[in-house]
C-alpha cells in the first residue's frame, strides 16, 4: 500500500518531470542564431581543409564543421589510435565524426552508431566493394569509407634513366616484376645509393609489407588458417624481409628504425632507387618537401611478388564513424554525404592523392581524360588485399610487428619470430574466452 509521504514523493517527482519537459521543450524551441558544431577528428589534409571550408560556406548560420587535426608529425598512426580510443572510452569528450584506420573499424565498432538506416541501398551500391569491405561489423555497416590508398614502390627515374638499359629497365619494373628479378636486378645495378627502402620499425607499417608477401603467397590466408603462422607460408615471407636486409643486403640495417615519414625522408636524401609508399605519397610530402628537384623525378610501379604467384598489394585509407554519443547524427550524416559526393571525392584525388571510393571514377571516360594515370591505378587496385577484419587485429598486429622487428633485427631466428607470434596470439585468445 502506498503511504500518504510515498504519495507525495510520487507527487513531487511527477511535478518536477513536468517541469523539467517544460524548460526542456521551450529551449529547444527557443530561435537560435549560432551554428550547430560538428566536431570531426582525422588528420587534416589540404583536400580535407579545402572541403571542410566548402561545407561551411554552404551550410553558413546553420552547421559548422570544426576539424581535430592529427597531424602525422606529431602523432604516429598507432598514437591517434589510442588517443581516439581513450576519449570515446569517457563518452566522446565532444567528437561527433572520427576517422578511423580500414583495420580500426571493427574494434570502434563498440562506440559508433550503425549506420545502415542513413544509407539507402542505392547509396551503398555507389561506393566500391573493395572500399566498403572494411566498413562492416557482424554484418552491421558501423562505418563508410573516406577514401582508400593502395601500397606501391616508388622509383627514381631520373636516376634509372642514367642506368645502361635504363628505359628498359623502367619497363620491366613497370610491368609487374617478381622479386626474384628484382634482387637479380640489384646485383646487375652498380651503384652507391642505397637500392630499396622500406619501413620495418615495430609498428602497423611493417605488417603491411608482411601482408603483401604473405597475401602473394596465399590470398586466402586468414580464412583458411587465420593467425596461426606456423607455416610454410608465413616462413617464406617474413624470410624475404629479413634476407632482403641481412643476405641480400638491397636495404640497409637503418630500415628496422623507419615509419613511413622517416623512410621517405632517408630515401630522399641518400638517393635511394626504389622505396615502398602509398600511391598519396607524391601528395603526401608536397608541403614539406626535402628536395623538389628530386622529388619531381619519383615515378610509381607496381610492388615486387612472389614468381609463380599473384601480385597483392594492401589496402590502407580512412573510414568515418559516427559516435554513439553524439546528439548530432543527422547533421553529422548530411556531412559524410557531401564528403561522398562526386564533386568532394574528385577534390580528395586531386589535391592528396587519395583513391576515390565511388564507382564512377573508374567506369567513366571523362575521368580517365582528365585523369590519365586512372587507367594505371585500375590496373593496380585489381592486385590490392585487405589485411584481415577481425575485432582484435590491432593486438595481434602488434605482437605480430615486435616479433618481426626482432628477427628483421636479427635479433631472433624467423622460425622462432613465428613461433612465439602464434603462441602469443593463442595466449591472448584463450586468456580474453575465459575472461
Amino acid at each position: 500500500m502506498i503511504t500518504s509521504k510515498q504519495m507525495w514523493g510520487l507527487v513531487f517527482l511527477i511535478f518536477v518531470a513536468a517541469v523539467y519537459l517544460a524548460v526542456y521543450y521551450l529551449h529547444a524551441k527557443k530561435p537560435n542564431n549560432e551554428p550547430v558544431e560538428i566536431y570531426f577528428a582525422d588528420r587534416i589534409a589540404a583536400a580535407h581543409s579545402i572541403l571542410i571550408e566548402k561545407y561551411n560556406e554552404l551550410n553558413a548560420g546553420k552547421v559548422k564543421v570544426i576539424p581535430i587535426d592529427f597531424p602525422n608529425d606529431d602523432f604516429s598512426t598507432n598514437e591517434r589510435k589510442e588517443v581516439l580510443a581513450r576519449s570515446l572510452r569517457g563518452r566522446g569528450d565532444g567528437i561527433d565524426l572520427f576517422a578511423v584506420d580500414v583495420v580500426w573499424s571493427q574494434r570502434f565498432a563498440k562506440w559508433s552508431e550503425p549506420l545502415d538506416k542513413y544509407f539507402t541501398s542505392e547509396e551503398k551500391k555507389r561506393i566500391l566493394d573493395k572500399a566498403l569491405y572494411s566498413c562492416y561489423y557482424e554484418g552491421e555497416l558501423v562505418a563508410v569509407p573516406l577514401f582508400i590508398v593502395q601500397g606501391i614502390m616508388y622509383y627514381r627515374q631520373d636516376l634509372i634513366h642514367n642506368l645502361k638499359n635504363g628505359k628498359e629497365i623502367e619497363k620491366k619494373i613497370k610491368e609487374f616484376i617478381t622479386w626474384e628479378d628484382f634482387i637479380e636486378l640489384s646485383k646487375q645495378i652498380q651503384l652507391d645509393n642505397p637500392y630499396y627502402i622500406f619501413h620495418a620499425a615495430d609498428y602497423e607499417g611493417l605488417i603491411c609489407m608482411y601482408m603483401e608477401a604473405l597475401l602473394s603467397l596465399k590470398p586466402n590466408y586468414f580464412e583458411e588458417i587465420g593467425f596461426n603462422f606456423n607455416t610454410k607460408e608465413a616462413e617464406k615471407a617474413l624470410q624475404l624481409l629479413v634476407d632482403i636486409v641481412h643476405k641480400y643486403k638491397i636495404a640497409p640495417k637503418v630500415v628496422s628504425n623507419f615509419t613511413e615519414v622517416i623512410s621517405y625522408d632517408y630515401f630522399i636524401r641518400n638517393d635511394g632507387l626504389f622505396i615502398r609508399g602509398w600511391q598519396s605519397y607524391d601528395k603526401d610530402f608536397v608541403e614539406n618537401m626535402i628536395d623538389p628537384v628530386k622529388e619531381k623525378n619519383l615515378r610509381k610501379a607496381p610492388l615486387p611478388y612472389f614468381k609463380g604467384h599473384k601480385p597483392a598489394s594492401i589496402f590502407g585509407g580512412w573510414n568515418l564513424m559516427i559516435s554513439k554519443y553524439s546528439n548530432k547524427k543527422e547533421y553529422v550524416v548530411d556531412f559524410i554525404k557531401f564528403l561522398l559526393n562526386d564533386e568532394s571525392q574528385e577534390s580528395l584525388y586531386k589535391e592528396s592523392g587519395y583513391y576515390p571510393v565511388l564507382k564512377s571514377f573508374y567506369n567513366d571516360k571523362k575521368y580517365f581524360e582528365k585523369y590519365p594515370e586512372m587507367k594505371y591505378n585500375v590496373e593496380l587496385i585489381k592486385t590490392g588485399v585487405h589485411r584481415p577484419q577481425h575485432v582484435e587485429y590491432t593486438k595481434y598486429s602488434k605482437i605480430m610487428s615486435h616479433y618481426f622487428y626482432k628477427a628483421i633485427k636479427n635479433e631472433i631466428s624467423v622460425k622462432d619470430a613465428l613461433a612465439k607470434c602464434t603462441n602469443a596470439i593463442q595466449y591472448d585468445k584463450l586468456m580474453t574466452k575465459d575472461f
